[in-house]
């Protein structure tokens, strides 16, 4: 006679389920809805078809156990999708940065960039054709691209590609950086050996510490697949490892989720792009000084008044956005404003100078006055992207729930338009910016 065992009740068929998820978001910070279960449920089956086993309960255990099997599951679950120059406007901003404000400042620097994650490093080539494509120096810049999976830095670093990596009308670079082959196209060493790869977490704070300071960094489509912990984790490393003059790109997803941490908007439309936000100086009268309080330190430094001279305004010089722009990177929000609203002054209402003034004040904590230079942005130009968006963050701010509404349908509308008009220049469906795709449809 066999013995009967005591049949499951519904959780506890569960919990292997529950416990898998628990482990996938401690180690890679998963938001198993942004997902969905069922993709999660078929990367474990594939996992534990390879492996031989039927028991669940067994596989959780291995899972718990084994850094090398949570690695396999990670690679089944995280699927890359990726082409190269996706989305144009960062690599343009990046290059723009790099040769009107950075270069001016570190002439004897070398400009270093970091892709992550890179998937299987279409991004990080497109970061040094870019620079190379700008006349810039092969010596003086570096490229470091960090991803979880092993398997993409492996294909990365081969530098070898089908044609589905190479998307859309302008193609000029493909014939300039690659040999053809009858099924593929491989990457020219020059380019190839200008980007060095590491395989590792955005997570892990010290492994990331390791790498350095940038400058740059582009980080494209992934806090909208963590949870809350690891957004906030992920974005104080980057505060870390981002240089105080550096730029930080995101995917057009992601921009309200910085509005909480110390970046403000860099004036790149469509980039997506912010610089750390400007620390307050605090200024005291005190009879002939001036004491400069720095929030920081809170160190007390004395200046006698002759070191802070009344500028003069120079006679017939064209005011330059560019550099109100530079000048609000650094800090120096009084100059930049001035120059803003000269430019405004001599040629008129500019959504470019509005936006830049609305950043501007925005920076300056002056919410009121942000919101209005918004909206004369939009006024001028109703589909500007980033003003939509900073509007749209001032008033969840004010809890106005009923234009917060009407803000997200227009910016959907807008993205809708973008899209639409960047399917038409390509031969093949789009998807999400250079992300790392979360799928379920590859068992290789």
């Amino acid at each position: 006679m066999h013995k009967v065992g005591k049949p499951k009740n519904v959780f506890e068929s569960e919990m292997p389920g529950f416990e898998i998820e628990g482990l996938l978001r401690e180690a890679i910070g998963l938001k198993v809805t942004s997902i969905g279960k069922p993709i999660i449920d078929r990367a474990v089956q594939r996992r534990m078809r390879a492996l031989a086993l039927d028991n669940q309960d067994t596989y959780v255990e291995i899972l718990k156990s084994s850094a090398v099997e949570l690695r396999y599951l990670t690679e089944e679950v995280v699927i890359p999708e990726t082409w190269f120059f996706r989305d144009r406007e960062p690599f343009r901003a990046m290059t723009q940065y790099l040769v009107s404000n950075w270069a001016p400042r570190h002439s004897n620097s070398i400009f270093k960039v970091l892709s992550v994650p890179c998937s299987t490093g279409e991004e990080p080539y497109s970061i040094a054709m870019s620079i190379l494509g700008a006349g810039w120096p092969p010596e003086k810049f570096s490229v470091h691209a960090v991803d979880i999976s092993h398997r993409c830095i492996t294909r990365a670093k081969e530098g070898i590609y089908t044609e589905n990596s190479f998307r859309g009308s302008d193609l000029i670079y493909r014939s300039r950086y690659f040999q053809k082959h009858p099924k593929h196209y491989i990457l020219k060493d020059y380019i190839r050996e200008k980007v060095h790869f590491h395989t590792g977490n955005i997570l892990n704070k010290a492994f990331m510490k390791e790498l350095g300071f940038f400058d740059v960094i582009f980080f494209r489509n992934v806090l909208i697949y963590f949870d809350t912990h690891s957004k906030k984790q992920a974005i104080d490393t980057l505060c870390e490892i981002l240089n105080n003059d550096g730029m930080v790109i995101v995917g057009h997803a992601e921009a309200n989720l910085l509005s909480s941490f110390p970046f403000v908007p860099a004036p790149y439309q469509q980039a997506f792009a912010f610089y750390r936000k400007p620390k307050q100086v605090v200024y005291v009268e005190r009879k002939n000084k001036k004491t400069v309080i720095s929030p920081s330190s809170q160190q007390k430094k004395t200046y006698t008044k002759k070191h802070f001279p009344t500028p003069q305004k120079p006679k017939n010089k064209i005011p330059d956005l560019g550099l109100a722009h530079s000048l609000a990177n650094k800090g120096e929000l009084k100059k930049a404003r001035i120059i803003c609203q000269e430019y405004i002054d001599r040629y008129g209402p500019s959504a470019q100078a509005f936006f830049l003034l609305g950043i501007i004040h925005e920076a300056a904590n002056d919410a009121d006055q942000a919101e209005k230079l918004f909206r004369k942005t939009l006024y001028l130009d109703p589909n500007h992207e980033e003003a939509l968006i900073f509007l749209l963050l001032l008033t969840q701010k004010k809890d106005d729930d009923t234009e917060s509404r009407i803000l997200k349908k227009r910016i959907a509308r807008v993205q809708g338009e973008k899209a639409t008009l960047q399917h038409n220049d390509q031969s093949h469906t789009a998807v999400e910016p250079n992300k790392t795709l979360l799928n379920d449809n590859a068992d290789s």
